[in-house]
């Protein structure tokens, strides 16, 4: 009986292992389906690109929700924190998604089915959970790996004018003010570069809450330029990085220009160096 019982032991032990080996080689297999190497790839259908929209609940988010709506090439899936509260203050109407950047566990079913990623995320206090550190780096961090993990295309991410060169003596006055908010967004910007997620970084000037269209947009790059930009036009430039190729890859300052032709923009992301590797 002692003997019978102990190859029992023994044949559960090699069932084990050889479940171990099998999920580790799905495992393995799943992790080489989402390689990325930083080109966007094929949509897997024909239809609607599912774009997941963290920040949905911002200023810039809802008018990015706003014009995504219109645009037949896209299916929403907005990010909240709390859903019934998203419902109520933002719409109903929206296919509403729970989520929060700073807890990594919650993005993975979020991020089930989506295609494209906009990030419109931002810091809203100067310490504590809810501060640049925690949302504009590691929020941003922890979106970003999730999104390699489910093989998202693109990742299209609203950061500052300033967050590469520290913004000079006005971002120090910021950054004394906001947490740090443009060295953080550095980080972050610094981090999904270096992921192989496909993506595209628009650092915009001071926002303002103009109507979009109003004046022309131009593309700056080297954070040199400076100046300000209404949030609806934020989120037009956002919404036309996506599934862009001339949009992969690059990191460019946006600002209002009342000289520039109002639609020419359009045309500009090929214009624009591409970021080194």
């Amino acid at each position: 009986m002692k003997g019978t019982q102990l190859m029992i032991n023994a044949l559960r032990g090699v069932f084990c292992l050889s479940l171990l080996a099998v999920l580790g080689g799905l495992h393995a297999v799943a992790a080489a389906q989402h390689t990325l190497t930083g080109e966007l790839t094929k949509p897997q259908s024909s239809g609607p690109a599912l774009v997941l929209v963290a920040g949905a609940t911002g200023k810039t988010g809802r008018l990015i929700l706003e014009q995504l709506r219109r645009d037949p090439r896209f299916a929403i899936r907005p990010l909240a924190r709390d859903v019934a509260a998203a419902r109520k203050n933002v719409g109903a109407e929206y296919a509403w998604v729970a989520g929060d950047v700073t807890r990594p566990e919650t993005l993975g079913p979020a991020l089930t089915g989506v295609s494209l990623v906009l990030c419109a995320i931002g810091g809203t206090e100067r310490s504590g959970p809810n501060s640049p550190e925690f949302v504009d780096y590691a929020g941003v961090k922890n979106l970003t790996d999730s999104a390699r993990a489910a093989g998202v295309r693109q990742l299209v991410l609203e950061s500052s004018m300033g967050a590469g060169s520290g913004g000079g003596l006005l971002g120090m006055v910021l950054n004394l003010f906001s947490g740090d908010a443009l060295k953080w967004k550095a980080k972050g910007e610094a981090h999904l570069r270096a992921s192989g997620v496909p993506y595209t970084i628009v650092r915009p000037g001071g926002l303002t809450d103009d109507p979009a269209g109003q004046t022309g947009i131009v593309f700056r790059q080297g954070d040199e330029g400076s100046g300000r930009i209404g949030r609806a036009d934020v989120a037009a430039v956002m919404i036309s990085a996506l599934a862009n190729p001339d949009a992969l890859g690059k990191t460019f300052e946006i600002f209002s220009d009342a000289k520039a032709r109002r639609d020419a923009w359009r045309t500009g992301f090929s214009a624009l160096q591409p970021d080194p590797r």
